[in-house]
């Protein structure tokens, strides 16, 4: 009885199989044709399932580096009130120094001098004396004694001075008289006569005469100045009341040309308020050379 009833038992067994595999085959999703992976070979299918494909893994993504260097915003400037600038002033600021305190005295050292008073102690200056007199450049007490018709003495001892060669420019004097003598006015134009300025006919030997017109001075002087290079210097002659002079031009023995000037004094050798007149020139000639003369007596078979 139960080996009949087998077979149908198998069959029922087998159709109930079937059923579940396409109830399930029914019920699972139909794959989307995006989801499904790439199958290298077809599989013969088999009675088990179909296990799923492997899946890929991708690795992580790392961006690449732009070579375009991204620009940094800096921070917004910060306005500050400008600051205010004094102006420069024309007005020389005067900065103090120090005073040096030189009233040291240092036993045994000698420092500078007391100027020599230029008066008496003791001595009384002359106040009958109305008229006064301011020393000038190139005064002397002579040339001033002259001209208010007295003498150095008296000039020394009336104005009590020490002595009588030293008197400073500015100084006041007492001197003698009841009006000032009259300035005496010069005519400072000048003419040269001879040699000619600038001539060139002036021997070797022989004499030079100077003569020119100039101011009426008491004393002139005379300047002649050697060519350069000739080693003769300065000839120097004083003439009274004279403007002129004869000289023998064996003083001045260099040829070449010379350089001549005439200064104007007055009677105590200081030049009058008249410029000096020159420069002029002449040209001297190389002087002749002596030839000595032979003595026959001295000749062989004299």
């Amino acid at each position: 009885m139960i080996r009949k009833q087998l077979p149908t038992l198998l069959l029922f067994l087998i159709a109930m199989l079937l059923g579940a595999i396409l109830m399930r085959m029914s019920m699972s999703p139909v794959p989307n044709s995006q989801n499904i992976a790439p199958v290298d070979a077809p599989q013969a299918q088999t009675g088990s399932e179909t296990p799923p494909p492997p899946t890929e893994t991708i690795p992580p993504f790392t961006p690449l580096a732009t070579l375009t260097p991204s620009r940094t915003l800096l921070p917004p400037p910060t306005f500050e009130p400008p600051t205010s600038t004094v102006e420069a002033t024309n007005t020389p600021t005067i900065t103090p120094t120090s005073t040096i305190d030189i009233s040291v005295s240092i036993p045994g050292l000698r420092g500078a001098e007391t100027p020599t008073p230029s008066t008496t102690p003791g001595c009384t200056i002359r106040e009958d004396w109305k008229l006064t007199y301011e020393v000038q450049r190139d005064d002397a007490l002579e040339k001033i004694a002259n001209r208010y018709n007295t003498y150095v003495s008296e000039l020394v001892e009336g104005n009590c001075l020490t002595d009588a060669n030293v008197i400073t420019i500015g100084q006041v004097l007492h001197v003698p008289g009841d009006v000032q003598p009259a300035v005496q006015i010069y005519d400072c134009s000048w003419e040269v006569l001879t040699p000619v300025n600038g001539t060139l006919a002036i021997e070797g030997s022989g004499t030079i005469t100077f003569n020119w017109r100039g101011p009426n001075a008491p004393r002139n002087l005379i300047r002649i100045v050697a060519p350069e290079g000739s080693g003769q210097g300065i000839y120097e002659i004083v003439l009274e009341l004279r403007q002129n002079e004869t000289l023998d031009l064996l003083k001045i023995p260099a040829s070449g040309t010379y350089t001549w000037y005439v200064y104007p004094l007055d009677a105590n050798f200081v030049q009058i308020p008249c410029k000096e007149g020159g420069p002029w020139t002449f040209t001297k000639q190389l002087s002749p050379t002596l030839t000595p003369t032979t003595d026959p007596a001295s000749l062989p078979g004299g």
